[in-house]
């Protein structure tokens, strides 16, 4: 077995196809992405990620808020990791996995979603490969030497990706990708396939594996929450124009119940704009081994005026880290919903249930102790209202499920997951780029 990254896809578990040609010495296997899938979310979210960086993804919210804390943290569920694993397998790496690190060729450290398997009849045998798909993939060459005879060696090119045509491609459409092959002296051994590329709102979240079960990468949901987004500085400036705070500060205060109120402003200003809950997450194509939902961005969430749970956890989130304010993307079976931390370092979360935004007639009594955090001209105001039943219900869910986020090695640690945004970042994880010619539907709704 090869050395495992946690950030590229187990090899034994990859989809690959045998390729028959007349030659037997141009004989190849080929690696077509995830069952002859591939993500653009996914191409672009890990672009610069880290080889080892999603065995740090953290399952808990607890000492998110500073980047030193972050650091320090990720440096600690490493090594508790990489304990654990070697405590499963009854023993360090093997030879098995040396062995495979010199079989491996080309970008070790990309996603390895596009490649192959060939086998050399002589020692020291000279290859090219060389992958594209016309509009999304350049050509992508690789060359070297296969130094030992009869053995498999896998060969992954840098891919040459067109991010601008992967951020544009909005529906579920064929891609014919090419491989190409020279080995030895022979002439270049070429196949064409057709595979899929998904659209740029489809969020992969699980792998399944036919041997080595199932891979959690649900750290992607981070890549929906862009704190560089256009429509989030406008956003907050008309929080500010509501009134409910005369500036975004963030934990500089010091005062958890002006973090609140911040939180709330943003909240008020979605209100107004009829922002409400829309259960939309299937996506147009689907598949056995990924996992994958449909996920709006925020200039799309807004102008549409519509977001289920994973859009408006992921909109709130954007506007929130814009204020310096950290937050945690929550997911449960079936849902998702947001925490924000009341403190830079973490201490304390608060839940939060994001499909309340834009609910209206709730009927929730005073409040004396909470309700006295704004202005009592926003007390009994349908966006307040809506907002401490938000946080009712999201702290209540928060600490019955945070016993399910701690459990890292059981089944519930796919079912539940707590994902920091600042420990995402800190992977790797980018934003997805806005690249849209949307503009900020003007404000015509009066509260």
């Amino acid at each position: 077995m090869p050395a495992r990254h946690r950030s590229v896809m187990p090899w034994s578990s990859l989809f690959l196809f045998f390729l028959a040609t007349t030659d037997a010495r141009a004989q190849f296997d080929y690696v077509n992405g995830w069952d002859g899938q591939l993500f653009p979310s996914y191409l672009i979210a890990t672009a610069t990620m880290r080889p080892d960086a999603s065995e740090a993804a953290p399952n808990s919210a607890e000492n998110q808020g500073q980047e030193n804390s972050d650091k320090e943290s990720t440096a600690t569920e490493d090594q508790e990791q990489g304990e654990g694993e070697e405590q499963q397998d009854g023993a360090p790496e093997d030879a098995d996995e040396t062995d495979d690190e010199e079989t491996t060729l080309g970008d070790a450290d990309s996603k390895c979603l596009l490649g192959i398997y060939v086998t050399a009849d002589e020692d020291n045998t000279p290859i090219a490969v060389e992958i594209e798909a016309p509009g999304f993939i350049e050509a992508s060459p690789w060359s070297g030497v296969l130094e030992k005879a009869n053995t498999e060696y896998k060969i992954f090119p840098a891919l040459k990706l067109n991010f601008k045509a992967l951020l544009a491609n909005t529906q579920t459409v064929p891609i014919a990708v090419t491989y190409r092959m020279w080995l030895g002296d022979d002439d270049a051994v070429e196949h064409t396939i057709n595979m899929t590329l998904r659209s740029i709102n489809d969020c992969p979240t699980v792998i399944a594996y036919d041997k080595e079960g199932v891979e959690d990468i649900s750290y992607m949901f981070a890549a929906y929450v862009n704190e560089q987004h256009p429509f989030v500085d406008k956003i907050l400036r008309e929080s500010l124009d509501k009134g409910v705070v005369e500036a975004f500060d963030g934990y500089q205060s010091g005062n958890a119940e002006n973090v609140i109120r911040q939180v709330y402003a943003i909240w008020d200003a979605l209100s107004h704009r009829d922002v409400r809950y829309s259960s939309i997450t299937a996506s147009a194509a689907v598949n056995k081994m990924v996992a994958s939902q449909h996920v709006r961005f925020i200039d799309q969430s807004i102008n549409n005026a519509q977001a289920n749970c994973v859009d408006g956890s992921a909109l709130m989130a954007s506007l929130l880290r814009k204020i310096e304010i950290e937050t945690a993307l929550v997911l449960v079976p079936g849902h998702c919903y947001l925490a924000f931390a009341l403190d830079p370092e973490g201490k304390q979360w608060m839940g939060m249930e994001t499909t309340l935004i834009g609910k209206k007639n709730v009927d929730v009594p005073p409040d004396v102790e909470n309700d006295k955090i704004v202005d009592p001209k926003f007390q009994r105001t349908n966006s307040w209202l809506t907002f401490r039943l938000a946080l009712d219900i999201g702290n209540k869910n928060l600490k019955e499920h945070m016993p399910k986020f701690e459990k890292k090695d059981s089944l519930d640690s796919l079912a539940y997951r707590l994902i920091s945004v600042s420990h995402a970042r800190h992977m790797g994880i980018l934003p997805i780029a806005f690249n849209s010619s949307e503009r900020l539907n003007s404000l015509d709704r009066k509260p």
